[in-house]
Parts: structure tokens; C-alpha cells; sequence
């Protein structure tokens, strides 16, 4: 088979540096047929299922985020969170001005290059190998080059001669839908408007992989409180430098909490890096992004205000992979390879923040900032502490059992922090100075409007929100009704409605300019409820449309305390969404106690994010995009990931255990499961780390929530030998039978992984109306139209021979290779409404007897 055509090296609307002849030939595509799915899935009105094209089977999809590991780059060298060096955080460039362009990093496309001198008349401009380097025969980055070798993503999230081992397993699993995370800084982490073609030429071929499985795949363009250099994952580095910010400064500041950066002597807290949503850096960045117009006007660059320049090269880094996966094509048909057949949509953006926008006040610690843990500074305090004053009285959290608790306050001063050598008598600030603003200007092609705030100080104090020199706040309502407002009567700035959802347009918009019929994957802001699209409401029509047009709700949810705890005793709980909702007073209201409440209460939660979804975006398909649970839960702290005793004279490591999941684990993990499973509902458990350890779990802020782990000797039950489950941990808990493709639509499932036992129950229409319309061959076709349920081999290794099936009516077939159930109806007991007339059927598979080694 020739290979598939390859993807154009550049676009005039999005401009990218590989020369063509550096694009790589992908290799031939071979696509087992026994896993091939190749038919197209679309959303249909009033439904809560994805309907297969061609045999109009109803989807409930079940899948995995891919991977953990995608926060960071793999070269060159692996920046887990826990690994501090000048790889995560590069020095400064030199500030002379003769040096400014031999920092090796390309110049911004739109940069004045004269064709005898490089970038701003200067000579010598260095390459950047890892940007426009093809990868080697085996897909990998060619790392044969200097040290200061620029940062890849090539190989996130595994390596293409790594692929089949990890696809295999997940497909093994029962797994047929991959949320795929890509971060932005994976693909423009060089400069604005510098795409690392390196690693587009790699996702597709890692997309061609998944093919092969035949999974589908919705592409996650994944961020945490907004970057990696602010504690989280998502935007590049030079985003910071736009906006004036210092990252190396970010720690003495307090503007954020940093792994990588954080000293040996101090502890990781648990779950600290949500903190960073409200403290100076991401709240920063996300107001600017959001609503610079209004709240930054006289950040101006390059003719544009920094929210527009900002979310533009945004949305054309997101261009740039679609319009990658798009060209993807069979070189005789001219047929997608990807589009539809794999790549069914995108996500809006993972977990999108508001920053500051809406606060009322800002010498408080607001009621919203709920997760705290250590130093919460207050807003205007963050404020003073990146201008580097010395502020007392920070308030100082710790997270115990039933949440956050103050446990005193502390002064902090950015001068003596434990990461600044030596302030020379300075003040330590989070904001650039002068000269390094100017030296990343000339690298990146940025020229500031004259009005854009000085360099080297508070770009909010300049715009009138609080007083360096009195230390005070000069209007409260700043981030609310804007810098006008001053309680003059202005309407409040409304973020989900004017700035989140019309951006949420802009996504998807940009993607369907070439992947028309891309599915949306509209993720809300975490606990924020659905914008209400409903009909006659004041939404404007063309954005309703747009948005609601072939669209999937996919919101996150967790059982947050044991989340936040790595805890789980069983009858007391906290119902966070319910007091997101307003059902609660406070967090104290908020409590469920009760083994059969604090059971039934997941289950609960998600019943209510789909009638929330059918009231305010009407009947739909609901995707929970993460879910999922610490694999350390209810270990000692010595034991959990992040604190786990490190190698030293007298103590190491142990790195091949069998993974044993503590009752703790247990019983959460089948609350949430089973609840998911009640509803019916679609999901995507987070997530797959192939790196994931025992000391540092899935590498990135202490979070172990990797289903895979190399030091899990066998994620089988005694006596049931699986080499694909090597590996994998609580498989017998995750790995569960369900419908992957229904004729008509499941209306219940039920199972018993103790037992085993599962049962489902479907509704279909009747022959007659079924037969009603279309051609005779569609007749007979659907006629001889399967149930497909996915049974695993680990709860019913017997097969056929060791399993009953009954059946309400119809016949089946048992595919054991692919662990997969074929039910064919036949004549069942009638079901009728007004509207329509329907059979109902059920079948059940119970496990004889345990099957022993």
C-alpha cells in the first residue's frame, strides 16, 4: 500500500518555517480489519447517544484520557513536574543588543529579515533543529544536536515503536474512545507564529497508530492554571513574556507554586497547584486572554490588544493541527484517513479559568477561591507581592479531611526567598525588567504601542486598579463592571456569557473552516453550569447554532473530596456540586453523611449534569471528559505519590510491586464507576501514563491517577494470566462489560464485578417501523443489524463454555478474541408510546465458575 499523502509544510494563514523538503513521508498504513471502525459517528437531535452512519447503532462511549504525560515535554529531556533545571526554565537571553538574535530561537515570521542579515538586521540567526528537524525512521526526534537544543513534544504520548504495545492494551481493556491531550505550548512553544512541524508530522503519525485499533479520538487542547511555568500545563513560555511577567521570579513572588521550581527543603502540598487559578500569574493571564479589551486597554501590540493577540495565535496553533490531520490523505482516493473515521472532534479547551474577572472586592480572600492550601494571598496582596514589597499577615492553609482550614498567617518577603541569590539591594518582582522585555520583544517580533504599560512594573497599577506607593486598592470592583465602572452603576461583566462562550464559537469555528463536520466538545468551566442555548433565550442566534450544531456536553467531574484527600471513609462526604449550585449555604450545609448517601452520591451528581444539560442545551450526548481516582488513595503519606521515600543509603525505591489497591481505593472506584455506568452516560476516565512510577505517580504535582504503571507486575486477579494487563492497575474494576453499539439505544445496564454478572436492557424499533421506509436492501440490512457488547475477558474467561447468556428474545454470537458479544434480536415484547412503536429486549451474562490457573 503507498503511503498516505502527506500534510502541506506551510499555510499562508498560518505561517509555520519548515521548508518542504523536510516534511516526512509517513509510513504505509496497515489497519488490522478486526479492529477497524472506519464509519462516521454524528449527533443526532434529541439524543443522548452518538449514531454509527450506516447502521444508525447507538454509541455509549467509553475511553481514556492519552496521556498524562502530554503536560511536558519528552526533549531533550523528560520535565515531569518533580525535575527541576535551566531545560524547564532557560536562562534569560543576554541583553546586549548584538546577542538578542543568536538566542536560537527563530525570529517571529512577521519580523523585518533582510535577506544579507538575520532577524532585525542581525547576522548568523541560528537554526532550531527541533522545530523543522524530520523525525528519525522509528519516529523519533533527532536529538543529535547541541545542548541548547529547543524543547520537543515528539513522542508524547508514547513513542511510535512504543504504539502498539499501549494501544493494544487499551483497546484490550475495551476502550474504543481516546481523549487525546495536546497542549498549545506542544505546538508553538518556539515563538509566536513558530509551529514545531516535528511534532505535527508525529501526531499524525500517532493518530495513524490509534487507527490501526480503530479508535475514535477527540483531540483535548489541554491546560491547568495556564501554563507549566505557572504550576500547570498549556501555554508556551512566551506567552508570560507578552504580558511583561517573570517567570524566574515566580516563586520568590508568590505570583505562583511551582514544582519544578520548589526547594528540596519544602514539601509538595497536596493538590497546591489549583491555588495557582487565583494568585497573580494564571489570574493574570487568564484576564488578559479573556477580557484585555475591557480590563487591559492599553496593552496594545502589534496592533492589537493582547487578548487578541493572544487568543489569534491561539486559535491558529489549533489551525495548524487540523489543518495537519485534514491533509491526511489516501494518495489514490484522496480519501480523509483521520477526519471522521478517527478524528471525530474537539474539545472547547480543558478547564478554562475566568482569573480575576467578576471580583468584587480585592482586599479579601473571595468566597469563589475555595481551594486553599499554604500561603492564599489575597488579590491585592499577590498584587504587592509582585511588585516585591514585603506583606504581612498572608494567610495560611492547610487541606485537611473535610477541606481547607486556616491554619495562621506569615509574612513573605520576594528578597529573602530561598531562590534569589542575591536581590543586590533590588526589589524581586514578577514583572520584567526593561532591558529583558526588549530583548524578548526583538526575539519574538513584538512592537509595544507607546501607551502599553512600563516594563518592570505592576501593568494593573498602571491601569488605575490599586496604589503602589499608598499599598492600597483604588477600585474594588475593577475586574467586575471594568476600569470605568467605580460603582457607577455599570453592568457587571458577565465571563461565561461575553467571554467564555464566544470564545468556546471561535474553537470550533476555526476547526470547522476545515473539519466541517467535526464534532464540539463543549467543556464548561469546572462546577460552572451550562450556558442556557435554549431556545428564546438572549444568547445570539448564530452563536446558538454554531454551538449547539453537532455538539457533545463534556464536562469533568470527580469525587472531589476524595480527590483533594486521597481519603475515602465511606459514610461522610461533601456534596461540592450541589453547593456550587446554591442548594447549599456553606461547606459545613454541604456535608453528606451516611454510608448509603455518601455511596448514592456520585451517581446523583451525574444525573444532575444531564438534566442540566437537557434543560439549558436541550437532549444531547453527555461525555464526563475526566473522571477518575488516586491509585495511592488511603496509603500512609510515606506511600503516596510525590511523598513516597526517595532512594538514599538505607532506603530504595521499590519499582516492580504487584499494585494492591487499598479498600479505601476500592470502594470509591466502584462509586464512581457504578454511577457512571447508572447513568448511561459517556466517558473518558483520566488518564494513561506510560512514565508512571511509584515515587512520582504520573509525574506531575504528585497526581496518581494513571490506569498503567511500570511498577504494577500484573493488573490481573489470580489464576486469569493476561500479558496486556501487565501493568495495569484495579483492572478488574475499570475493565467492565457495556454496549459498545446498540440497535436502538440502551435504556439500563447493571454489573456485578463480584459476582460477575452483567445485564442489559435495550429499546429498538418495532419491524414494522423499521420496514417502513427505505430501499429493500436498507430493509434487510438493518435486519441483520447486532448489539455489540464488550465482555472482558477478565471477569468471563471461560468464554461461551463458561458463561450462561440469556436472552429476552434473538440469538447471539461470541467473538472470544475480540472479547466481544454479537446480539441479534428477534421477536420481543411491544413497547408503544404516541409517537412510536418499540420492542423491548434484555439479555444477561453470568459467569459460571471461577476459572483457575
Amino acid at each position: 500500500m503507498d503511503s498516505p499523502s502527506l500534510p502541506p509544510s506551510s499555510s499562508s494563514s498560518h505561517p509555520t518555517t519548515a521548508p518542504p523538503e523536510q516534511q516526512q513521508q509517513l509510513q504505509p498504513l496497515t489497519t488490522p480489519s478486526k479492529y477497524l471502525h472506519s464509519s462516521r459517528l454524528r449527533v443526532e437531535p434529541n439524543d443522548a447517544f452518538l449514531r454509527e452512519e450506516g447502521t444508525h447503532r447507538a454509541w455509549l462511549l467509553r475511553g481514556v484520557n492519552l496521556s498524562g504525560s502530554g503536560k511536558f515535554p519528552k526533549h531533550p529531556v523528560s520535565q515531569p513536574s518533580h525535575v527541576g533545571s535551566t531545560h524547564f526554565l532557560p536562562p534569560h537571553p543576554s541583553t546586549s543588543s548584538s546577542l538578542v538574535a543568536k538566542s536560537g530561537v527563530e525570529a517571529h515570521p512577521d519580523a523585518d529579515v533582510n535577506e544579507k542579515d538575520g532577524a532585525h538586521g542581525e547576522s548568523d540567526h541560528h537554526h532550531s533543529p527541533s522545530v523543522n528537524e524530520p523525525l528519525t525512521k522509528e519516529g523519533k526526534l533527532n536529538n543529535n544536536t547541541e545542548d541548547n537544543t529547543p524543547i520537543s513534544f515528539v513522542g508524547r504520548p508514547f513513542e511510535l515503536d512504543e504504539a502498539d504495545e499501549h494501544l493494544a492494551r487499551l483497546r484490550h481493556w475495551g476502550f474504543r474512545m481516546i481523549r487525546w491531550v495536546v497542549t498549545w505550548e506542544a505546538i508553538e512553544h518556539q515563538g509566536p507564529g513558530i509551529y514545531d512541524q516535528a511534532f505535527l508530522d508525529y501526531t499524525v503519525k500517532a493518530l495513524l497508530k490509534a487507527k490501526e485499533y480503530g479508535f475514535k479520538v477527540m483531540i483535548d487542547f489541554h491546560q491547568d492554571v495556564w501554563s507549566r511555568f505557572s504550576g500547570g500545563s498549556g501555554a508556551p513560555l512566551w506567552t508570560f513574556h507578552l504580558a511583561g511577567l517573570d517567570p524566574h521570579h515566580f516563586a520568590a513572588t508568590g505570583a505562583a507554586a511551582v514544582h519544578n521550581t520548589l526547594p528540596a527543603s519544602e514539601p509538595l502540598l497536596r493538590m497546591v497547584w489549583l491555588t495557582n487559578y487565583y494568585k497573580l500569574a494564571c489570574a493574570t493571564m487568564f484576564t488578559l486572554f479573556y477580557a484585555g479589551r475591557i480590563l487591559a486597554p492599553q496593552c496594545t501590540l502589534n496592533g492589537l490588544n493582547i487578548q487578541d493577540y493572544l487568543q489569534q495565535h491561539f486559535l491558529d496553533a489549533i489551525a495548524a493541527l487540523v489543518d495537519r490531520i485534514h491533509a491526511c490523505r489516501d494518495p489514490h482516493t484522496g480519501k480523509h484517513l483521520l477526519e471522521d473515521s478517527v478524528v471525530i472532534g474537539y474539545d472547547s479547551w480543558n478547564e478554562p479559568s475566568c482569573g480575576w474577572i467578576g471580583l468584587a472586592r480585592l482586599d479579601v480572600l473571595p468566597d469563589q477561591h475555595d481551594m486553599r492550601q499554604g500561603d492564599m494571598p489575597t488579590p491585592l496582596q499577590a498584587l504587592m507581592l509582585g511588585e516585591g514589597m514585603v506583606v504581612r499577615d498572608v494567610a495560611t492553609y492547610r487541606l485537611e479531611l473535610m477541606g481547607p482550614v486556616k491554619k495562621g498567617s506569615r509574612t513573605l518577603d520576594p528578597s529573602a526567598h530561598s531562590s534569589v541569590a542575591s536581590s543586590s539591594g533590588k526589589a524581586i518582582k514578577a514583572w520584567l525588567t526593561k532591558d529583558l522585555r526588549d530583548a524578548y520583544d526583538a526575539r519574538y517580533g513584538i512592537r509595544r504601542d507607546a501607551g502599553f504599560p512600563k516594563a518592570g512594573e505592576c501593568l494593573w497599577a498602571q491601569h488605575g486598579v490599586w496604589s503602589v506607593k499608598d499599598r492600597a486598592v483604588l477600585q474594588q470592583d475593577y475586574f467586575m463592571v471594568g476600569p470605568r465602572g467605580g460603582g457607577s452603576g455599570l453592568q457587571s461583566i458577565n465571563w461565561v456569557r461575553d467571554h467564555w462562550l464566544p470564545f468556546a464559537k471561535k474553537v470550533i469555528d476555526t476547526v470547522r473552516k476545515t473539519h466541517r463536520s467535526a464534532i464540539l466538545f463543549l467543556e464548561p468551566p469546572v462546577y460552572v453550569p451550562p450556558p442556557n442555548l435554549s431556545k428564546g433565550h438572549r444568547h445570539d442566534h448564530n452563536t446558538n447554532s454554531s454551538l449547539t450544531t453537532n455538539m457533545v456536553y463534556a464536562p469533568h467531574h470527580y469525587d472531589d473530596l476524595v480527590l483533594l484527600t486521597k481519603r475515602y471513609l465511606g459514610w461522610i462526604n461533601i456534596d461540592l456540586l450541589g453547593l456550587s449550585r446554591g442548594r447549599h449555604s456553606s461547606l459545613f450545609g454541604s456535608i453528606v453523611f451516611g454510608p448509603k448517601k455518601t455511596k448514592a452520591l456520585f451517581g446523583k451528581q451525574i444525573h444532575e449534569i444531564q438534566q442540566e444539560c437537557s434543560q439549558r442545551l436541550g437532549q444531547r450526548p453527555v461525555l464526563i471528559g475526566e473522571t477518575g481516582l488516586h491509585f495511592d488513595v488511603g496509603l500512609s503519606k510515606k506511600k503516596q505519590a510525590g511523598q513516597y521515600a526517595t532512594k538514599s543509603s538505607t532506603t530504595t525505591v521499590a519499582k516492580n510491586v504487584p499494585f494492591k489497591p487499598t479498600k479505601q481505593f476500592q470502594k470509591a472506584f466502584d462509586n464512581i464507576l457504578g454511577g457512571l455506568d447508572r447513568n448511561l452516560v459517556h466517558y473518558t476516565l483520566w488518564n494513561y501514563t506510560i512514565e508512571n512510577d511509584l515515587q512520582n505517580g504520573d509525574g506531575w504535582n504528585g497526581e496518581n491517577l494513571s490506569l498503567f504503571s511500570r511498577g504494577a507486575k500484573d493488573g490481573s486477579p489470580p489464576g486469569i494470566p493476561q500479558d496486556l494487563d501487565k501493568g495495569g492497575r484495579a483492572v478488574e474494576q475499570f475493565c467492565r462489560p457495556y454496549p459498545v453499539a446498540t440497535v436502538g439505544r440502551p435504556i439500563r445496564i447493571e454489573f456485578d464485578r463480584l459476582g460477575p454478572v452483567f445485564r442489559l436492557w435495550t429499546i429498538s424499533p418495532s419491524t414494522a417501523a423499521m420496514t417502513a421506509t427505505g430501499s429493500e436492501a436498507e430493509k434487510q440490512r438493518r435486519s441483520k443489524e447486532a448489539t455489540e457488547i464488550y465482555v472482558p475477558r477478565i471477569h468471563f474467561p471461560g468464554g461461551p463454555q463458561g458463561t450462561a447468556v440469556r436472552v429476552s428474545d434473538g440469538t447471539w454470537e461470541w467473538d472470544t478474541e475480540q472479547q466481544l458479544l454479537y446480539w441479534s434480536y428477534g421477536p420481543a415484547r411491544l413497547k408503544t408510546s404516541s409517537a412510536t412503536v418499540q420492542h423491548e429486549h434484555w439479555i444477561e451474562i453470568t459467569r459460571k465458575t471461577k476459572t483457575t490457573k
